[in-house]
């Protein structure tokens, strides 16, 4: 089921659960095993009924809590929102674009969900191979319909996947992508850009659609030009400093400055890996002066942020928009569709704990949970955001917070708490990424409980579904 630190499907489900297609009960004791083994025969059984005549169910109204994170001046705030999603799921695109953020977001999830194809109907699966992650992975996209919900096989792995498989996947195919067809900005941010040409765009367009529909955040940030290229909208000047800043000072620097055209000597040309590049028919003999530098600069930004970048930008945005109307990404502004797209990047512990969940005996009183939070606050941001996706597969939580933590299916699902007991053969706590579980033994005293949880966050665990 995604869990971490067991793979082994005989292991009891640890509460009470129920068969989602035909309400069926089963009790603490059953396997993960079982309980799939069930639910996929159901669900068959389902299909087969659904096949003489089945009705798509309406998309539901989730109105959100009355607050929600957004980024302002490059710092990251809480703000009240206070939402009526009846109203809103009506407007059209025109009229959606004037709405606040909360409203927009709002506006998405539910016109989206109008495309998902139920469960009911049955699932494609994403078959990868951990040692061809990017080719396997792109072949298998190709042939499942995001609208369906995708189960993840990795090779020679036995977990099964409700969800939390999915957002795994989503973190291991853009982090090797940054080994390969993406390269960091020449910025302060550690965002990204194209680097060269590559068949994997196709997939980067296809994952981020899935993202965007399952409302999960990618691990990885763009530069702002390619941003607004993927909503649809034109790139400024004031764009391009979140692509290459000393290249943008210097244009700024040419713009707001009157300078000897000799002494200079800029023609309308790029020199880039060895090449010269015309902006412009005889752009080679044409010199830059202050009365055409305007030209220059504006061909120069067209250039960098479409023209050398033009088939891979095609690439993504053909996979994107199979999937998620061009017209759903123009209502946003760039600032609202990244905030989206990559959820909130700094870990509220407070929020947290506030939104947390406990299965008794644990409580919020009980003896483990605060050595748990108290163990948790000595955490540095980014050894939070390390706990923070072994317990639920993603490195950000939504804009709305943890109050709007989601399992699989666009379910929200609160992170919990739930006790095991404490064995010294397995000591470390278990996490079902796919419900946003975390099982925690019974440790015996503060200090072991730290051994174990900075364990987690001192290792690499990417990728790592057992450590038995």
């Amino acid at each position: 089921m995604g869990n971490r630190s067991s793979n082994n499907s005989n292991q009891k489900i640890g509460q009470e659960a129920k068969c989602p297609n035909c309400d069926r009960k089963f009790g603490p004791s059953t396997t993960y095993n079982l309980l799939n083994t069930h639910i996929d025969h159901c669900l068959q059984n389902q299909q087969q009924i659904n096949n003489i005549g089945f009705q798509m169910p309406q998309p539901q109204v989730q109105l959100g809590d009355n607050y929600i994170w957004v980024k302002q001046n490059n710092q990251w705030k809480r703000v009240q929102s206070q939402v009526n999603g009846g109203q809103i799921q009506n407007l059209s695109v025109q009229e959606i674009k004037n709405r606040s953020f909360p409203e927009k977001q709002m506006w998405f999830n539910l016109q989206l969900e109008k495309f998902r194809i139920p469960w009911q109907l049955g699932s494609d699966k994403l078959n990868v191979n951990l040692n061809d992650l990017l080719q396997s992975s792109l072949i298998s996209a190709r042939n499942v319909n995001l609208y369906k919900e995708v189960k993840v096989v990795f090779q020679n792995d036995k977990v099964q996947d409700a969800g939390g498989l999915l957002r795994e996947w989503l973190t291991l195919i853009f982090k090797e992508m940054c080994k390969d067809i993406f390269s960091l900005t020449e910025t302060n941010d550690v965002t990204y850009k194209i680097a060269k040409q590559s068949q994997y765009f196709d997939l980067v367009g296809l994952a981020i659609a899935k993202a965007l529909f399952e409302r999960m955040n990618i691990c990885v940030e763009f530069d702002r030009p390619l941003v607004k290229r993927l909503i649809g909208q034109e790139i400024s000047f004031q764009d391009m400093q979140y692509y290459d800043k000393s290249l943008y000072l210097s244009w700024k620097y040419l713009l707001e400055n009157q300078f000897d055209e000799n002494s200079l000597q800029q023609y309308f040309i790029i020199c880039k890996d060895d090449e010269i590049i015309e902006l412009k028919q005889n752009g080679a003999d044409i010199l830059v002066t202050n009365q055409n530098k305007q030209e220059f600069v504006d061909l120069s930004i067209q250039f960098y942020s479409e023209k050398m970048i033009s088939k891979q930008l095609g690439q993504i945005q053909n996979g994107l928009y199979k999937y998620i109307p061009k017209d759903y990404l123009n209502i946003f502004t760039a600032e609202e569709f990244e905030m989206i797209l990559y959820g909130v990047s700094v870990v509220d512990l407070d929020e947290w704990k506030q939104h947390t969940t406990y299965k008794t005996p644990y409580a919020d009183t009980s003896q483990q949970i605060k050595w748990f939070w108290k163990i948790l606050s000595e955490f540095d941001q980014d050894q939070l955001k390390k706990f923070l996706h072994y317990c639920t597969g993603s490195y950000r939580i939504p804009v709305n917070g943890f109050s709007k933590l989601e399992s699989n299916r666009g379910m929200y699902s609160k992170f919990q708490i739930v006790p095991i007991d404490y064995i010294n053969a397995n000591s470390f706590p278990i996490a079902h990424t796919c419900f946003n579980r975390l099982e925690l033994p019974k440790y015996s005293s503060e200090e072991i409980m730290r051994k174990y949880l900075r364990s987690i966050v001192l290792n690499d665990l990417e990728g790592v579904f057992g450590m038995e």
